[in-house]
């Protein structure tokens, strides 16, 4: 575990293996510890894993408005900042949901920092995360008006918390850890901030981008619709999309079927 100093406060990561860099990116309420896991074994490659300010160890400032250091556009400031600070100049850029959307962010709007997209699972297309994600917002308000416990109350009382529990209750229990992460509480805007947020403007932005990007969307998913997918592979320039097994009913072959499938795309592209 390393630390560099961005906007006055601490931000954690980590790095690991070597050879060309390849900055992989957590979705919303995760930390840098979910990144790892999804590339666990890749060799070859010098990976970078952060925890984003108010998730794991990286927590918010007191100083600065929220909106000014959460949104996928500080995000991915404080993505190109370390970046800088490790003296990397270009970058495979990849993420899970959320960080699919900051590796995106940066394809497009720092486009001469990202030679590869590796994009699992996205949540965001050129809109607000709803209303699949609106359980999560929901969730964040609740906890900032009530604190955790009215967290807890307002997610045992959600019609989809409800529903996943019996159908899937692995998506039930992921949406659970939203109250029980680290920093549920002091950052509990962050859910509602970055579900209220979108990664690009247009869809007619992602055919600018013709770096080699691997898309992975999956089924049984509801608050990754494999549409979503499907829509940024078909939009992006270069995009190939892989249809991974479902993360919730069957994590061990989605976890191995997405790190082989990540493993042959830079074999083939780089």
């Amino acid at each position: 575990m390393a630390s560099f100093t961005y906007n006055g406060r601490d931000i954690y990561f980590d790095t690991a293996g070597d050879g060309p860099a390849l900055l992989f990116m957590h979705g919303l309420t995760a930390d840098r510890t979910q990144a790892q896991q999804c590339l666990d074994g890749l060799v070859g490659y010098r990976v970078v894993t952060v925890d984003m300010p108010g998730h794991g160890e990286s927590r918010l400032s007191s100083n600065l408005a929220l909106e000014k250091q959460a949104s996928f556009a500080s995000y991915a400031g404080v993505a190109k900042s370390l970046l800088a600070h490790l003296g990397i100049t270009r970058v495979i850029a990849g993420g899970i949901s959320m960080g699919a959307g900051l590796a995106l962010h940066l394809a497009l709007y720092s486009p001469e920092l990202v030679s590869a997209l590796l994009l699992v699972r996205p949540a965001w297309l050129d809109q607000p995360g709803r209303p699949h994600l609106n359980i999560i917002e929901d969730i964040g308000q609740a906890i900032m008006d009530n604190g955790a416990e009215g967290g807890e109350a307002r997610l045992l009382d959600h019609p989809f918390y409800a529903a996943a529990k019996t159908e899937n209750p692995d998506c039930a229990a992921s949406v659970k850890g939203a109250i029980h992460r680290p920093q549920a509480v002091e950052a509990a805007g962050v859910l509602s901030a970055l579900v209220a947020d979108q990664p690009f403007a247009q869809m007619s932005q992602l055919g600018k981008c013709t770096v080699p990007a691997l898309v992975v969307g999956n089924n049984a998913d509801p608050l990754h619709p494999a549409l979503i997918a499907r829509d940024i592979s078909g939009a992006l320039g270069n995009a190939e999309y892989f249809h991974a097994p479902p993360k919730y009913l069957e994590p061990a072959a989605h976890k191995a079927a997405i790190k082989l499938r990540i493993e042959q795309f830079l074999e083939t592209h780089l």
